[in-house]
């Protein structure tokens, strides 16, 4: 079974290499001196993130979950001046975002308190952001645990 798949894989990499998928365009030109670029490439590309200033400001806004929140999941997320809501179908908090560092990048943590005591096993999490419309919140979950849940979020305001 090994040497059949091997031989499959085999084939189509030899394949590709042939049909020269995914080689360059070695008989074409370059219309334009080296290091010159278009208005679109300056256009499109973005400015790096400290440039648009810090992950807290750039958090701020309302988020939806990107998954269908169950009972102890978090459905939206408000961010605004370090101050944080977020609810879920059975959860209702309130908490802050402070800024810190984890392995000498930006790294801010999230801490929520929710009524009625039950925080799904949250507590603190850590926030990572991709774009400025992506949120991750990677949670410590319970004392003594293995780590907790990860919730993903995307930008609607």
């Amino acid at each position: 079974m090994r040497k059949a798949a091997h031989m499959v894989v085999t084939s189509v990499v030899v394949g590709l290499l042939a049909s020269g998928c995914g080689g360059g365009d070695d008989d074409k030109t370059d219309a334009k001196p080296k290091g010159a670029t278009t208005t679109a490439e300056q256009q499109s590309k973005s400015p790096e993130p400290s440039a648009q200033g810090s992950m807290i400001e750039r958090a701020a806004g309302s988020w939806k979950s990107i998954v269908e929140a169950k009972d102890t999941g978090l459905e939206t997320l408000t961010i605004a001046d370090g101050k944080v809501t977020a609810k879920g179908p059975k959860l209702d908090c309130t908490g802050t975002l402070k800024s810190g560092e984890k392995a000498g990048k930006e790294a801010p943590t999230l801490t929520l308190t929710c009524k009625g005591g039950g925080d799904g096993d949250r507590g603190v999490g850590t926030v990572g952001m991709k774009d400025d419309d992506k949120l991750a919140i990677d949670w410590a979950g319970p004392e003594g645990g293995f780590g907790g849940l990860v919730e993903s979020f995307r930008k609607v305001g």
